[in-house]
């Protein structure tokens, strides 16, 4: 197997993994915990310069859109989040997206 392929499926099995066990663990706290667990295997696994920023970037960003779209524009609703009307998870994910989107587009077009 392509030595790429295997990154970006290992990569995408993270998030996948993360959204398996969120229709498992019910509890928002634990599941955060699990969230900010497999960012940090992630990170350790394979850290590029800067990606911290990135990381919180996509924190920030995120939380400001589930926000405004969920409070706001009320185009989304979630039972039992914590977090202004989201779950604390959710913007953990986004961070993590936008960390995930740059390394499997790095290694794409490479």
């Amino acid at each position: 197997m392509n030595k790429n392929i295997k990154k970006i499926l290992i990569q995408l099995g993270l998030l996948i993994l993360a959204f398996v066990l969120l229709g498992i663990v019910r509890n928002e706290y634990v599941f955060t915990v699990i969230v900010i667990f497999l960012i940090g295997v992630s990170l350790k696994m394979d850290y590029h310069k800067n990606e911290w920023a990135l990381l919180l970037l996509g924190f920030v960003l995120g939380f400001f859109i589930e926000v405004i779209m969920g409070l706001f524009y009320r185009f989304q609703h979630w039972d039992n989040a914590s977090l202004l009307g989201v779950p604390i998870w959710l913007p953990l994910v986004w961070g993590y997206a936008f960390v995930l989107i740059r390394r499997v587009g790095a290694l794409i077009v490479k």
